[in-house]
């Protein structure tokens, strides 16, 4: 069972990505990218977004961080500012609030905060 329902939106994201990434021979990896650029401007928590990462690899998808894109050192900015805006305000913040405290763009936080995810599976 689910914890976070999938709006009918991230519902489209998830088979935008599905159709993009056909299961052939070989594994079939869809990219933090390709899940950032299929969401776009859409407003989504993290629930969300591990929901998203989840609807995908139970169709047989693996997702995977983009190359080159210095992942580890934007992954502990991300985490270390996440852990200072928590003690701050007692809750979990918002992609936009950690962008804004990190000088990061709100895409790059939020692919760390998925590549994140995939690490803690």
């Amino acid at each position: 069972m689910r914890a976070v329902p999938l709006r009918p939106e991230l519902v489209r994201v998830v088979d935008a990505l599905l159709t993009a990434a056909p299961l052939g021979d070989g594994e079939a990896t869809v990219t933090l990218d390709a899940i950032g650029e299929a969401i776009g401007v859409l407003a989504v928590s993290q629930d969300e977004i591990d929901e998203i990462m989840h609807a995908l690899e139970g169709a047989g998808r693996s997702v995977v961080g983009p190359e080159g894109a210095n992942n580890e050192a934007t992954l502990g900015r991300v985490l270390d500012v996440a852990r200072v805006l928590r003690a701050e305000s007692g809750k979990a913040p918002t992609p936009a609030q950690i962008a804004a405290r990190s000088g990061l763009p709100e895409e790059r936080v939020r692919h760390a905060l998925a590549l994140a995810r995939v690490i803690a599976k």
